[in-house]
């Protein structure tokens, strides 16, 4: 399901967290990669024309820690396929900061989106 590098991958079935959250789409889903040290604090969905867009808000928990990671969205149509997907964007994301992302599907067909974020082991 997720078209990435060879190194992502490897990473077993167990790694994964995958959490059902709610939006306008209603099935819209979030899956982490590596330990989630970076949560995904809300993030929901509107109509902009034609084209679905969703903004997020992603937020580091812990006080200290500098934390570098990534994200992609993959756009899904109405029959539950992945039909289109951003490229993976980088962040650094400081302690107890929020950074708030806003991204719009290329297609018109696309009714759903998972968000993955892939934070590296240390």
């Amino acid at each position: 399901m997720l078209n990435t590098k060879k190194t992502l991958l490897s990473i077993t079935v167990g790694s994964f967290m995958l959490l059902g959250m709610s939006g306008c789409a209603g099935k819209n889903q979030e899956h982490y990669i590596g330990k989630e040290r970076v949560i995904l604090k809300e993030h929901k969905s509107f109509q902009e024309g034609k084209f679905l867009k969703v903004a997020a808000t992603f937020e580091n928990e812990d006080n200290t820690e500098v934390e570098g990671m990534v994200y992609q969205v993959e756009w899904i149509d109405s029959r539950g396929i992945v039909v289109d997907q951003t490229a993976w964007k980088p962040f650094t994301i400081i302690g107890k900061q929020q950074i708030r992302v806003v991204d719009m599907a290329n297609r018109p067909d696309v009714t759903d989106y998972r968000i993955i974020i892939s934070t590296p082991n240390k």
